[in-house]
């Protein structure tokens, strides 16, 4: 799992990609660190995809963020209902997804998954309505 908030991230992330950076970036976890580090670690005419909603504004500076890089950015406060079976399978077929998720939590057990999901100390957290 990638930490925005290690100081090494942007190197680790391009020497991976011998300093072209990354083709596409999607950041769904709505902080700003996290961000930030799609618009740096994006290639020129790469694209960046904001899901994750934060409540702070991002600093963005246009000409060296984007203009000059060619990247295109696009947010998305929900989605289409008649993608979500091809979302699904996307998921379900994923070989990565179960790195993905840190945390699986009955309803029952929502207050202790919404405190760890505002910690930030997670990735993804699964509630399972119909266990206690």
């Amino acid at each position: 799992m990638l930490d925005p908030d290690d100081p090494n991230i942007r190197s680790e992330i391009m020497q991976y990609t011998g300093s072209i950076g990354v083709d596409a970036c999607l950041e769904a976890s709505g902080t700003l660190e996290a961000q930030r580090l799609c618009i740096d670690v994006t290639r020129r005419k790469g694209q960046i995809a904001l899901i994750g909603e934060c409540g702070e504004d991002l600093a963005i500076k246009a000409s060296p963020d984007f203009i000059r890089k060619g990247i295109v950015m696009m947010g998305q406060w929900h989605y289409n209902l008649k993608g979500v079976f091809k979302i699904m399978k996307v998921i379900c077929e994923s070989p990565v997804v179960e790195k993905l998720i840190t945390h699986v939590f009955p309803m029952s057990r929502i207050q202790e998954a919404l405190e760890i999901s505002a910690s930030h100390d997670c990735g993804k957290i699964i509630l399972k309505p119909w266990e206690d």
